[in-house]
C-alpha cells in the first residue's frame, strides 16, 4: 500500500492491459503529492503541492515508460499555476514504490495555455519542469498576456517561476500601452506589486539585439534597452538613433520618460566625434 504522501487516485474505469493502466470517462483524473510536502512548511512553494491531472477523453498510465498520458482538454494544477493542453505526457521518478508520485516533467501538445497570476501564456508545444519551475513553449501564437503588458515571441517562450521572469526568443514584442518595444530577445521581470505585496507585477524589461522603441510621436533604435516600472523610463544604449517624422538624431545613448514624453539623447565617446548629431526639417505649412 503507497504511503499517503506516494498515492495516486483515479476517479474512472481503470483497465489494466500489458502493464499499462487506462481511465475512460469525462471524470478521469489523477491527484500525486511529492515526497517534499512531506517536508514542506505551511507556505509551500508550487513545487512542492500536490499536482493534480485531469482529462476529458483519457487518462493511461504507461508504467514501461514511467508516465502518464492525458488526452482531451488536458487540466493540469499545482498551487496557483494551471497548464492546459490537448495532451500530456507527465513523467515521473523511478525510485522506491515505483515514484508515481514524484513527477518531475510534463510534454504538452496542441493549444497550450499556461496561468500563474497575473499573466497567462499560450503556445502550441511545451515543456513543463515541475520541480524547476520552469516552463518552454514554441510554436505559433506565442504570447504572454497579463493585466497590463502583452508580450509575444516568435521562436520560443521561456518561464521561470522562481525568479518570476519570462524570455521571449525571435521576433521578441512587449506592448504596454501606447508603446511598442520589439528585440531579438527580451527578457520580462515581474515582482510584487507596490502596496499590495499579493499580487504581482511588471518591474522590469531588459531587451537586446536591433531593439526599437516606438511610441506616438517617436521611434528610437539602438543595440540594447532596459525598462523600469517604476520609473516608467527606458535607457536605450549602442548607436541610437531616433526618429521624429523627418527629423533623425542620433547619438550614443539614450533616455525616454514614458510619463512626460521627454527623451533625452547624450553623447559617448565610442566611435564618431563624441557628439549628438540631429537633422531637422522644417514644416512645409500645409494642412
Amino acid at each position: 500500500m503507497l504511503s499517503p504522501l506516494r498515492r495516486t487516485v483515479f476517479s474512472c474505469l481503470v483497465i489494466a492491459v500489458f502493464g499499462t493502466w487506462l481511465c475512460y470517462g469525462t471524470a478521469a483524473r489523477a491527484e500525486t503529492v511529492p515526497e517534499t510536502a512531506a517536508t514542506a512548511t505551511d507556505a509551500q512553494t508550487d513545487g512542492q503541492q500536490p499536482l493534480t491531472i485531469s482529462a476529458e477523453h483519457a487518462l493511461e498510465w504507461d508504467r514501461s515508460h514511467s508516465r502518464y498520458i492525458a488526452r482531451g482538454a488536458v487540466e493540469v494544477r499545482q498551487g496557483d499555476t494551471a497548464v492546459f493542453a490537448d495532451r500530456m505526457y507527465a513523467y515521473y521518478g523511478t525510485g522506491a514504490a515505483g515514484g508515481m508520485g514524484n513527477i518531475s516533467r510534463i510534454e504538452m501538445e496542441g493549444n497550450i495555455r499556461v496561468e500563474s497570476p497575473p499573466y497567462t501564456a499560450y503556445g502550441t508545444t511545451g515543456v513543463y519542469d515541475v520541480t524547476g519551475g520552469k516552463a518552454t513553449l514554441i510554436g505559433d501564437n506565442l504570447k504572454i498576456v497579463t493585466p497590463g503588458e502583452v508580450i509575444t515571441a516568435q521562436n520560443m517562450l521561456e518561464y521561470d517561476r522562481e525568479a518570476q521572469t519570462f524570455t521571449a526568443n525571435g521576433g521578441a514584442r512587449v506592448v504596454r500601452g501606447q508603446h511598442v518595444l520589439d528585440a531579438e530577445n527580451l527578457t520580462a521581470q515581474f515582482g510584487k506589486a507596490k502596496g499590495d505585496t499579493d499580487k504581482l507585477a511588471l518591474k522590469e524589461v531588459r531587451a537586446r539585439g536591433n531593439v526599437v522603441l516606438s511610441t506616438p510621436r517617436e521611434k528610437i533604435r539602438g543595440k540594447a534597452a532596459v525598462y523600469s516600472a517604476a520609473s516608467d523610463i527606458a535607457v536605450m544604449t549602442g548607436g541610437i538613433s531616433i526618429e521624429q517624422g523627418q527629423n533623425v538624431l542620433h547619438g550614443d545613448k539614450a533616455q525616454m520618460d514614458m510619463k512626460t514624453g521627454v527623451s533625452q539623447l547624450i553623447a559617448g565617446g565610442s566611435g564618431g566625434d563624441g557628439r549628438v548629431h540631429g537633422v531637422f526639417y522644417p514644416s512645409s505649412g500645409k494642412n
